[in-house]
């Protein structure tokens, strides 16, 4: 039996499905049907809000065959062999074969592993160590790319349907409501690619064609469609903000721009392979201490965007996917949260437990007090596909390309 638990308006309703009947698409349907359980009534007007706000984490990537990284698995083996054929023996090396055997969370793993070598550089100015301790670092951020970030040409052809499905419903707001924003930590292009496929614009915060540039004004652009009157033209409704607290994997260093980012975007095609990728791009390195680094441009803008939207009025947040793990990005809700029009809609894959992180078990106790925090808890409940299909309650009403090149195929014949 998997179980599910819906808190909303400060009550707890239980929902089960039998694991069989899980696997049965009709089955599933009519779960998410139980207006007793499942309260879709009740969920509308939060996203209908002037402001609708989405956190998607690594669980959003699963869709498209990404992994979270907080799991438990060791996958650099093959660095450990190499660090343990290494003689005579050294001490950075030991600890470096003592992090990578240990069985804390990747992102402890790396942050270890980056205080010793910045430990090396600065305390005791070893640089022939900081360098062989940095060496290690970046083959283990080649495997973190391999294993856990997806790249365009594993997913965009076949396994885009559910971001592609999220974007439509999205964008089906009332145009004279604010468009929504996506924030994800996320390195993959999972929502940028789903908007270029179905053809809804999108800003990330670069300005450009052959050089793209980043530049955060972008994001308080409007775009419009030139009208035949002499008013002022229409502005496009599907039109989507998406910041990468993180970065991404088509963002890179650039110095010759020489500017006060010096950031550029590169272009990824579905053609591109992992092998011929640099790691480079990863702007912050999936590690505890990444707070810090979210201090500094071009992260300072981003999150400054996010903790300014969450302070908006008639505002909502769903959070999907997220591990709330990321001490920085758990400030931001938290201080989000002295704003009263704020409701923050939280899905959770697992049922918050004791062992779930502290601050998502606070927010689990407040819900029962406190009716701007909605909880979905379980598997069922907390499946950004199951979420995407049958949890937003919004219509998608723009057709997939592959909907309309049938169409015409059709009334060709």
């Amino acid at each position: 039996m998997i179980t599910n638990k819906i808190t909303i308006d400060g009550i707890t309703t239980i929902a089960e499905l039998d694991e069989a009947k899980s696997k049965i698409e009709s089955d599933v349907i009519q779960f998410f049907r139980d207006d007793e359980k499942i309260p879709l009534n009740k969920l509308a007007k939060y996203y209908l809000n002037e402001n609708l706000n989405f956190l998607c984490g690594s669980g959003t990537s699963v869709a498209i065959g990404g992994k979270t990284i907080n799991k438990d698995e060791n996958p650099f083996d093959p660095i450990i062999t190499e660090l343990k054929a290494i003689n005579p023996p050294k001490e950075h090396i030991n600890q470096l074969i003592k992090f990578f055997e240990s069985d804390i969370l990747l992102e402890k793993k790396f942050d270890k592993i980056n205080q010793e070598y910045l430990y090396y550089l600065n305390n005791k100015e070893d640089s022939d160590s900081a360098t062989e301790i940095k060496s290690f670092l970046d083959k283990a951020l080649k495997i973190f790319v391999d294993k856990y970030v997806p790249f365009p040409i594993e997913y965009v052809s076949e396994n885009l349907g559910v971001h592609e499905l999220f974007i439509n419903k999205i964008i089906s707001r009332k145009e004279t409501l604010s468009r929504p924003k996506i924030f994800t930590p996320n390195y993959d292009l999972a929502f940028e690619n789903s908007c270029e496929k179905i053809g809804v614009s999108y800003n990330n915060g670069f300005r450009g064609v052959h050089m793209r540039k980043f530049d955060p004004d972008t994001f308080h652009n409007e775009t419009y469609i030139k009208q035949d009157s002499p008013e002022k033209g229409k502005r496009i409704a599907t039109y989507l903000n998406i910041y990468k607290l993180h970065g991404s994997i088509s963002w890179q260093y650039a110095e010759s721009i020489n500017d006060l980012y010096n950031l550029k975007e590169i272009q990824i095609s579905d053609t591109a392979k992992k092998e011929d990728f640099s790691f480079d791009s990863l702007m912050i390195y999936p590690i505890q201490t990444k707070k810090s680094y979210s201090l500094d441009l071009p992260y300072s803008e981003l999150f400054r965007n996010f903790s300014k939207c969450l302070t908006e009025s008639q505002n909502t947040l769903v959070i999907i996917g997220y591990s709330f793990l990321d001490e920085h990005i758990n400030d931001i809700i938290r201080t989000g949260l002295y704003n009263p029009n704020l409701t923050v809609i939280i899905h959770s894959y697992g049922l918050v437990s004791d062992e779930s992180p502290l601050f998502l078990q606070t927010l689990k106790n407040r819900s029962v007090s406190d009716n701007r925090i909605i909880i979905f808890e379980g598997a069922l409940v907390g499946d950004f596909t199951n979420i995407v299909k049958y949890l937003i309650p919004l219509n998608s009403f723009i057709p997939t390309k592959e909907t309309i090149i049938e169409t015409l195929k059709e009334l060709t014949k």
